[in-house]
């Protein structure tokens, strides 16, 4: 069976959980409120003696799935209505500000026009900001889904670049900030560095000894005499003719620096055509 779908459910002090066959809903009323979830007509629910249990027919692959989802559908209602969820978005910017009336949260976030959202009427929302600190937005509700879906529309409105930290954005708590570190590569005597560099019109290719900070050889698409832009079969050609030198030179090895570009396209092609024409990455 599903390790999560198997697993019983717990009613804390003062939660029913009633299901009906009627209509295949699952209703769970607490002291926050009430909520209701339909489930496939082959699934059963059970409760016994504060204890929820949900039961899959057959051992099919759709059974199977759908077992674990309902099963944690039905905790995070029963969660919902005892304890209820509650996010937190920080609204970071110079300028910006953010303030709620009633279920409406009106938001300036450096645009030409305050964005106005209008919140469901089963959320609670609050927008606060202490002295020194960046405005907060507060949601509460007892529906999971409805929560998260909510602040992910209000976090889309700015969305958060994880590295760039000084961009303007509205994140939560559990948003993490990357640092952008890429692996240093450095070609050395025995084996220099092949690195690549590309733009619209023309693709560059050289080999570079880092320790003496010196360019070995170096060829590019315009040497070819290429008209109409870069393609695969000239990305190819380049990469051959710099094999070409490079073993007229003596070198056999190389490291290949695709100077962060995606190995696909053009610089694969380049790539494929030195290890054509001899090099060794």
């Amino acid at each position: 069976m599903s390790r999560i779908g198997r697993l019983p459910i717990s009613l804390p002090k003062g939660v029913t959980c009633t299901f009906s066959e009627a209509d295949h809903k699952v209703t769970v009323k607490g002291p926050k409120g009430e909520l209701k979830q339909a489930i496939d007509a082959d699934f059963k629910v059970t409760a016994n003696e504060g204890i929820v249990t949900v039961q899959r027919p057959t051992e099919q692959k759709r059974h199977k799935a759908m077992h674990g989802l309902y099963r944690a559908l039905i905790a995070n209602m029963v969660e919902g209505v005892s304890q209820g969820y509650k996010t937190q978005l920080e609204v970071i910017g110079v300028g910006y500000k953010a303030t709620a009336q009633g279920n409406v949260l009106d938001l300036s976030l450096g645009f030409s026009h305050s964005v106005i959202l209008a919140v469901p009427s089963e959320l609670k929302i609050q927008a606060v900001q202490e002295k020194g600190q960046n405005p907060m937005i507060i949601l509460e509700g007892i529906d999971k889904q409805l929560v998260g879906q909510i602040a992910a529309k209000i976090k889309s409105l700015r969305p958060v670049e994880p590295y760039i930290t000084i961009m303007p954005n509205i994140k939560d708590r559990r948003t993490r900030i990357k640092l952008g570190i890429r692996h240093k590569i450095e070609g050395t005597p025995a084996r220099p560095r092949l690195s690549v560099f590309k733009s619209n019109k023309a693709i560059y290719a050289q080999i570079i000894d880092d320790s003496k900070s010196h360019t070995l050889l170096a060829t590019s698409s315009k040497e070819l005499e290429s008209k109409g832009g870069v393609n695969l079969g000239i990305s190819k050609s380049v990469g051959k003719k710099l094999a070409e030198q490079a073993i007229a030179k003596g070198i056999t090895e190389i490291v290949f620096d695709r100077n962060g570009y995606l190995y696909h396209g053009n610089v694969k092609a380049l790539a494929e055509g030195a290890r054509e024409g001899g090099l060794k990455f």
